[in-house]
């Protein structure tokens, strides 16, 4: 029998244990840190673009607008100074703060700040954009080596002067969990976006019907509203999508958009949040509200939610 998991982030042990952490000595001398790199980066690009402007009304005036390539030339100089000079604030941000939060929940987890979820994932989430961006890429040390990132989702359309306009399909996060699940093909659950005449529901980002796919109705009205199941594996679908999960999943369409797509690898769940987690303060102000115990919560309950689906589709296989 696989291991439960949702139990770990109701457990108040943990709060517990990160907010004494987050009183110690050692935490607090690690956001004085944060606090002084961040104030000494705003205060040397201020410094840098000040001194650039000045120099370049300078130098045009007294020289002519041939004078700006050597003058480009000492500020980029200068800049590459003051990059190599500079802690990344990043990575204190991990180090000292993320990576803490989370190993006392999962020991073992590991935070690539800057890295992403594999691209044919987010596309099978969201199928409709026409580009993707991840960040924040997260492997807990749970048996699942359950990922997590940040993305957002975009298209382009062109107004009637033929500019280009970007266009947010969706801005949130994904958790992916990868095991043998036995699935034929994919089982995609996709929110309702919008409905269209007749009460025709409609998907946007995340795609109708596909060739290949069955639409499956269940027995909760509420759900049907909400969602609709597009499956190549109809067995599956039926025996997976029970009681259980579907009462999960109402419940969670009242809060906030969450699709998913299953395959014989992995199961993965994407909650439209509309802004990203863990995202490094870029002010001093910023640096005061950090808080262990306020990292945690961001992402608790989600998680709760992803591993309450996982416990439930893993007993299934």
């Amino acid at each position: 029998m696989r291991k439960k998991f949702r139990e770990r982030f109701l457990d108040p042990e943990v709060l517990n244990r990160i907010e004494a952490a987050q009183n110690s000595p050692e935490t607090r001398r690690r956001l004085s840190e944060m606090k002084k790199c961040v104030k000494n980066r705003m205060s040397d690009m201020f410094y840098i673009g000040f001194l650039g402007f000045v120099a370049t009304v300078v130098v045009v005036n007294f020289f002519g607008n041939y004078a700006l390539i050597p003058c480009a030339a000492i500020w980029c100089y200068c800049y590459n100074i003051f990059k190599s000079r500079n802690v990344d604030v990043d990575d204190l941000y991990v180090n000292n703060f993320l990576t803490p939060v989370l190993n006392e929940i999962f020991p073992d987890t590991v935070v690539d700040y800057h890295g992403g979820m594999d691209f044919e994932i987010m596309e099978n989430l969201v199928y409709n954009s026409n580009k993707y961006y991840s960040n924040c890429h997260i492997i807990f040390g749970d048996d699942y080596k359950t990922e997590f990132c940040n993305m957002r989702c975009w298209h382009y359309t062109s107004d009637k002067n033929g500019r280009k306009e970007e266009h947010t399909d969706f801005r949130g996060q994904v958790l992916v969990a990868r095991f043998n699940t036995n699935i034929n093909g994919h089982i995609r659950i996709a929110p309702v976006y919008e409905k269209g005449f007749f009460g025709k529901k409609l998907f946007g980002p995340y795609g109708s019907k596909r060739d290949g796919e069955e639409e499956i109705q269940t027995e909760s009205i509420e759900f049907n509203n909400a969602y609709s199941i597009f499956s190549t594996d109809d067995l599956y679908s039926r025996l997976i999508l029970d009681a259980n999960i579907l009462e999960i999943l109402n419940n969670l369409s009242r809060k906030i958009n969450v699709a998913i797509y299953m395959n014989e690898s992995y199961v993965a769940i994407a909650f439209q949040s509309n802004h990203f987690l863990f995202s490094a303060p870029a002010t001093g102000w910023g640096v005061e509200k950090l808080s262990l115990a306020g990292e945690y919560e961001q992402i608790r309950t989600k998680l709760a939610d992803f591993y309450a689906l996982i416990d439930i589709i893993g007993e299934k296989f």
